[in-house]
């Protein structure tokens, strides 16, 4: 499909009006895109088109998730597995220099944040170049579902997918919006099917953070086999400690939030364990969270690590 032949609708309405208090830097407001109405910032209508049609190369490496589900920790194993466990350059240049965002310019708008440094800006304006304009073999992050990104990438390019700090609100309105399709990336679920209905291609990795948290050594494992590379007990113990989540905040060139981010440095790396939502939901919520999951897997079989 052409990009042009996606339909781009906007938000209006009263949940617009809602939306724009909770999500403050969208002052823009949001669009709704193609059948499956991805929710994205108005900016998508501005700059899709260029990620939408960005050149693929058949060595590319792409790290597809919804935002905050392990993605940094994810990165971070990625980029060294499959560059022979190079910590002197991992410790010399920054994660996202080194694993560019490639959607960044979606999510920061230059309408809204007038106190952009003159450098954030630049890189944000210039994601989709960064990335284009890296060397080969390139790593890049997306948080884009795989229906707005280039088709190439679904067939010849490795893909590691797995699966509410800017938001000016409760847990619940959070809650509410994200279980109707209202928050940026969403619908949830369909993102996660996309990538789980690919799972089976030899092209593809299809990690849980859970899996990661209870079994790391075995995931870098699994991570190896799938970029062709042997190390041994002593090299996973190593690359182990170095994402270990006291580490991960103590390290510069990791703990640090994309250009225009809202988020503090101590709200990037997060707790970096699994089940911190039973701290947060109230019996009612978690009632309804849990029927709104069972509904929306009753028809698949895919299934979270308990």
């Amino acid at each position: 499909m052409l990009f042009e032949d996606l339909n781009v609708e906007r938000v209006t309405g009263e949940p617009a009006g809602e939306l724009l208090k909770l999500l403050p830097n969208n002052v823009r407001g949001f669009v709704k895109i193609g059948k499956k109405k991805w929710f994205m910032p108005y900016k998508y209508a501005e700059k899709g088109e260029k990620i939408y049609n960005f050149e693929t190369r058949p060595d590319d490496t792409w790290i597809v998730t919804y935002p905050r589900s392990g993605t940094t920790v994810t990165q971070e194993l990625i980029w060294l597995v499959a560059n022979d466990l190079n910590f002197d350059e991992a410790h010399r240049r920054s994660l996202f220099d080194r694993f560019p965002f490639v959607d960044l310019s979606i999510i920061r708008d230059g309408h809204v944040f007038a106190d952009y440094s003159p450098n954030d800006h630049a890189m944000i304006q210039q994601c989709v170049e960064r990335a284009r304009d890296l060397p080969s073999p390139r790593f890049i992050k997306s948080h884009l579902p795989l229906d707005l990104l280039p088709t190439v990438v679904n067939n010849t390019c490795k893909v590691c997918l797995n699966r509410i700090f800017s938001i000016k609100g409760t847990f619940e309105q959070f809650c509410n919006y994200f279980m109707t399709n209202h928050i940026c990336y969403c619908p949830f679920w369909e993102h996660v099917k996309e990538g789980w209905a690919m799972k089976h291609r030899p092209n593809t990795l299809f990690l849980f953070y859970e899996d990661l948290i209870k079994d790391l050594p075995g995931n870098i494992r699994k991570l190896a086999e799938f970029f062709g590379k042997t190390y041994s007990d002593e090299q996973i113990a190593k690359l182990a400690e170095h994402v270990n989540i006291d580490n991960f905040r103590k390290n510069p060139m990791i703990n640090q939030a994309a250009p225009g981010s809202p988020l503090k440095p101590e709200d990037f790396i997060r707790q970096g364990k699994t089940g911190g939502w039973a701290e947060v939901f109230t019996p009612e919520l978690e009632k309804r969270f849990d029927k709104w999951i069972a509904d929306n897997l009753k028809d698949t079989d895919l299934r979270f690590p308990s």
